[in-house]
């Protein structure tokens, strides 16, 4: 069981180090403290506070390596996972392995075990090396794991790391930045000479929030543009790319994102949620060529009640459109609503706490459970057959998540 520092303990809880000295002194979370005298926290600890058990969680040994090495690398690496997890009594549950590069993060096995963490499925992620799992940012990838009670364990055997695919890897991204570096140079100028943007430093009025999510949209279209002229490669690449994305969304009336916020993180009310705490929701529907949003937030709420919120929101607003027979997209970064409300990844959960009276399995009454039945009528009117519920993780790739997220900031950095 992993131990913690009092600074990477706040900030996985998302409170300042002076509020873990003031529960220390409360009782309220109590830190151990080594033999000098220094504080620490266990991951014990931390689940407790988060909400977060592992009863019933399964550990996973994951091993991952390039197409040249596959084979022999991925049995190396199994091996010698599987012998540590022996030694250290452990049962693996599960053995993903996986063969691509470190630097792609649309691995499916990948994404897919990240799904799970974020369900609070996984009890502990076995790797060799950090870059086995992820090649840069292992970081944020750990706390996240953390966040939600899950740990990752890197036995660090550097003969699962070969040097070679790091250089390959490296040679990559510098080809990568050469191959667009006229674009970007060409790009910078373009900005530079932008007209607009000097009208906008020197006018007060302007609204900033709004114009730089439009500005950005018209300065990588120029982008596009420049680079089109430059490379007559990247025009037709990027035709075929392009049509396949419109392809794909034409299939839909609607794009929906919505997004839900906390500025402690919370998972539960009564854990580390306080009453005075800043809470918001977000929701963004693309239709017909026009943007339809709102934003709206409340104290002492979770992460999930608002997530709910925004949802059930923007199943409001889509009924008010008449769009209630259409197909739809709803991309969100919450698996908590996804699970409940579609059958992606099994029956959803609303048609289990219906049946139990709004009760979870083991009986004991649903968290917001009004509020699900608030949903569970709005869908109702929807032919949910059309309704597709794409997952997204947090603040990543999606254009459309980051715009509600930052919706939820603003309107929680005004409250």
């Amino acid at each position: 069981m992993k131990n913690y520092k009092v600074g990477e303990a706040a900030e996985i809880l998302g409170v300042s180090v002076s509020t873990l000295q003031r529960w220390d002194r409360e009782g309220r979370l109590k830190a151990y403290r080594t033999v000098a005298g220094r504080r620490y926290y266990t991951q014990k600890q931390l689940n407790e506070q988060l909400g977060v058990t592992d009863d019933g969680r399964k550990n996973v040994i994951y091993t991952r390596a390039t197409a040249d090495l596959a084979i022999d690398d991925l049995a190396n690496q199994e091996r010698i996972l599987t012998e540590y997890c022996n030694a250290t009594g452990v049962i693996v549950d599960e053995v993903i392995s996986e063969i691509d590069s470190g630097l792609n993060y649309d691995r499916p096995k990948w994404n897919r075990l990240l799904q799970e963490v974020e369900g609070q499925k996984v009890n502990k992620i076995y790797v060799t090396h950090k870059d086995r799992f992820m090649r840069f940012g292992f970081d944020w990838i750990e706390k996240f794991c953390i966040r939600h009670g899950s740990e990752i364990i890197v036995v660090n055997n550097p003969k699962t790391s070969p040097d070679q695919e790091l250089v390959d890897d490296l040679v990559n991204i510098i080809k990568a930045f050469s191959d667009r570096l006229p674009v970007l140079q060409s790009y910078m100028t373009e900005i530079k000479n932008d007209s607009k943007l000097k009208d906008l430093a020197k006018s007060k009025k302007a609204n900033l929030s709004d114009y730089t999510h439009i500005s950005a949209d018209n300065k990588f279209k120029n982008m596009q543009a420049v680079a089109a002229r430059s490379n007559p490669a990247y025009s037709q690449d990027k035709k075929q790319e392009e049509s396949k994305v419109k392809l794909s969304e034409s299939s839909y009336t609607a794009h929906i994102f919505t997004d839900g916020s906390c500025r402690r993180n919370g998972t539960h009310k009564g854990g580390h949620v306080l009453e005075s705490d800043k809470s918001a929701w977000a929701y963004l529907i693309e239709y017909n060529g026009q943007r339809f949003l709102d934003r709206n937030g409340r104290f002492g709420a979770t992460n999930n009640e608002m997530e709910m919120k925004a949802f059930l929101e923007s199943l409001k607003k889509l009924e008010e459109l008449g769009l209630t027979q259409q197909p739809l997209l709803f991309t969100l970064d919450s698996l908590y609503v996804i699970k409940s409300v579609s059958n992606r990844f099994g029956e959803p959960w609303i048609e289990g706490w219906k049946k139990r009276g709004w009760k979870k399995a083991n009986g004991k009454p649903l968290a917001n459970w009004r509020l699900w039945q608030e949903i569970d009528i709005e869908l109702s009117k929807f032919d949910m057959a059309k309704l597709k519920f794409e997952w997204v993780p947090g603040h990543t790739y999606s254009e459309g998540n980051n715009y509600v997220d930052r919706l939820c900031n603003e309107y929680m950095d005004q409250m």
